[in-house]
């Protein structure tokens, strides 16, 4: 028994790793299909995998390492929502799985680092394994890595990989990767090096992350795909930042809430000198991060934001509270032991629920999609099939090409496997320089062309082009209706 145990505690990581792989498919899998940012976000993907070009045919404005690796996984397992949804499972093991191995690169115990793994899972995995494969998961576990490899090796020659992981965080999400870049600098800016070492790594770090990213843009160049590249993922910024601010009072007075005691108590720290000078410099890490990655909250600042931007202030809060409450350790041993078995025990009752249900409705004589369709692998309604397989079939038997102008559009174009570039993801700041305004003179030099327009308000995004719905409504001829959507032509 005694050699049982030990063998489970040397082989935590990959523990943790399953443990989260398994709870992260129970709640992914069991999700219902809707017009949603998982559905936005396969959409692209499976418009490049069907021979689209990203830039070019699709209106992605974020740059494209996750679009690329989505696709590259359709090429190899199959594209289907269960891979996609599958490909999740794993970046959200790998993103948690190193919050677990910081923790215990910080000398904090197993069972606490467990403990807080457990309670991030309840607080805020649940959520934001809802919002499935999608770029800010995926820089976000490169950016934890970053942080795992910056405070276990505080060599000289860490700016290398450093700059590697900045160059990868960025060619996933933009923003993420100048909040993680400007982490860094600051870091390094405060650390306890020498003023001649803190310009000498700064240099050298900021040379080799601007020269891989100078590399990735020339390569768009030669492409041909750099002035579309720049147009949708910058020239649209400010009508994204000027029409889809939304500010969640609970979520404001959360993120407030967390950075005013993170601030207080780091800073008093590191000014008191209160811990020994690793952990002073370990403090200095994780809170410089902490607080550059707040502004990954803005300027959506809802929960599934929110809660990746306070990430790492919550592991630097549970750092500082446990050598704090040190000398109370062994006291609290035990009780953190059975927490964990019985936390362990409830999430996987809860998540082999999930599972079995998922697999009743996959397994079920009635279950419309087989393993070549695109959505197979995600829950349907049968009422909400049967509304879709109309206007699919309607679309598919018009003469003229027809547009779906709202966010239920990837629901009908996926299975058509067609592609109506900035109509499929009519939001404002997805039409790059020219914003709706060029939408609206795209439709203007339109023949033959049919639009659907959603009339079901409560189902209507706020993101979506009310000025190009009007413009159709005034200026097209309204032809009846199908599946709640107003037709005109």
């Amino acid at each position: 028994m005694k050699k049982m145990i030990k063998k489970i505690k040397e082989k935590d990581d990959l523990i943790v790793f399953l443990l989260i792989l398994c709870i992260s498919f129970g709640i992914s899998m069991n999700m219902f299909i809707s017009s949603n940012d998982e559905i936005w976000n396969f959409q692209n993907v499976y418009k490049m995998y069907n021979g689209f070009k990203i830039y070019q045919d699709i209106n992605v404005i974020i740059t494209p390492l996750f679009f690329w690796c989505a696709n590259i996984i359709f090429h190899i397992l199959g594209a289907n929502l269960f891979i996609f949804r599958l490909s999740h499972c794993f970046v959200m093991a790998i993103l948690f799985l190193f919050i677990y191995k910081i923790l215990k690169k910080l000398d904090i115990p197993k069972p606490i680092a467990l403990l807080v793994i457990l309670l991030l899972n309840v607080q805020e995995f649940f959520l934001i394994i809802r919002t499935s494969f999608n770029y800010n998961n995926m820089a976000f576990m490169f950016a934890v890595i970053g942080i795992y490899i910056l405070i276990s090796k505080k060599s000289k020659r860490n700016w290398i990989i450093q700059a590697i992981i900045s160059i990868l965080i960025f060619l996933t999400k933009q923003n993420i990767g100048i909040y993680y870049i400007l982490a860094n600098i600051i870091y390094r800016m405060i650390s306890n090096d020498t003023k001649p070492q803190k310009i000498k790594q700064i240099v050298k770090y900021v040379t080799l992350t601007g020269t891989g990213i100078g590399l990735f843009l020339f390569g768009m160049l030669i492409d041909n795909n750099l002035l579309n590249f720049l147009n949708y993922t910058f020239g649209g910024l400010l009508e994204f930042a000027d029409e889809n601010v939304i500010i969640e009072i609970p979520c404001i007075i959360y993120i407030v809430g967390i950075t005013i005691i993170n601030v207080i108590i780091s800073i008093f720290i590191i000014k008191k000198k209160c811990f020994l000078n690793e952990q002073e410099e370990n403090i200095k890490i994780l809170f410089t991060f902490s607080i550059v990655f707040l502004f990954i909250s803005y300027p959506i600042v809802n929960w599934s934001h929110v809660l990746l931007g306070v990430l790492v202030s919550v592991i630097n809060l549970v750092y500082i509270v446990y050598n704090i409450f040190k000398p109370f350790e062994r006291k609290l041993y035990k009780i953190v032991k059975i927490i964990d078995f019985l936390f362990v025990i409830i999430l996987i009752a809860f998540v082999g629920y999930y599972i079995m249900v998922w697999g009743y409705h996959i397994k079920s004589n009635e279950y419309p999609y087989s393993w070549k369709e695109p959505f197979f692998g995600g829950i349907i309604e049968k009422e909400e099939y049967e509304a879709n397989k109309k206007v699919i079939e309607y679309i598919k038997n018009n003469d003229e090409n027809v547009i779906v102008l709202s966010n239920r559009a990837a629901l009908y174009m996926i299975p058509l496997k067609r592609n109506n570039g900035d109509f499929d993801l009519p939001f404002k700041g997805n039409f790059g320089m020219k914003g709706e305004k060029g939408l609206i003179e795209k439709i203007q030099s339109m023949t033959n062309t049919t639009f659907l327009i959603y009339e079901n308000e409560s189902s209507i995004y706020y993101q979506e082009v009310e000025e190009t719905k009007e413009y159709i409504k005034n200026n097209k001829q309204y032809m009846g209706t199908i599946e709640k959507f107003s037709i005109y032509e």
